[in-house]
Parts: structure tokens; C-alpha cells; sequence
């Protein structure tokens, strides 16, 4: 695989609004030992609802390589994120599965 060009199309992707594309390019950074970047990429990405990224800032905070503002921060924006898009269909339809991938919350 060409890690060059697969970032590039991460690149492309996270700047049209892609959170999953932001969250890649989060891993990319912080696996090349830039985790101030890759914190900056997975806070965008929460704030889109990629809750994998809550995830990573999670290990971050845990590891030293967050503040407690910065984790505060992605909380926050995670709930927004929630905010907007609940309604009662969706929990509904999330309440209907037991697995954990389907649901939002």
C-alpha cells in the first residue's frame, strides 16, 4: 500500500467533512509520534460524531498526551454532537439491536 497517496485521499476526504477521514489521518500522526496533531484531528472528528476518536483522546488524556481541558473539550463536543441528532426514532431503532456497533450513544 502507498501510505503517501492513502494520505493524500485522507487528506482530501477529512477536508470535504469526512470524520472517519479524520480520524485515519489522526492515527497516521500519532503512530508517526505527532500526537499534538493527531489530537487536533481526532477533536475535529468527535466534534462530527466519530466516537473512536472520543476513544483515542481517551487514551491520550490517560497517557499524558492530552490535558484534562483537552478531554473536557472532546466530551463537550461529543455531546453537542448528540444533541443534534437525537430523536425518538433513532433510539428507538438503536434500542432495537443489541449490538453495541449499531448504536449512537
Amino acid at each position: 500500500m502507498d501510505k503517501k497517496k492513502a494520505t493524500h485521499y485522507y487528506e482530501l476526504a477529512a477536508m470535504g467533512g469526512n470524520e472517519v477521514a479524520r480520524f485515519n489521518l489522526g492515527n497516521t500522526e500519532g503512530r508517526a509520534g505527532n500526537m499534538d496533531i493527531a489530537l487536533k484531528h481526532y477533536i475535529i472528528a468527535v466534534g462530527c460524531g466519530e466516537n473512536q476518536s472520543l476513544k483515542q483522546i481517551q487514551q491520550f488524556y490517560k497517557y499524558g498526551h492530552a490535558t484534562k481541558d483537552e478531554y473536557m473539550k472532546a466530551l463537550q463536543l461529543y455531546q453537542e454532537y448528540l444533541g443534534e441528532i437525537k430523536s425518538k426514532q433513532r433510539d428507538e431503532a438503536a434500542a432495537a439491536y443489541e449490538d453495541d456497533w449499531f448504536r449512537y450513544y
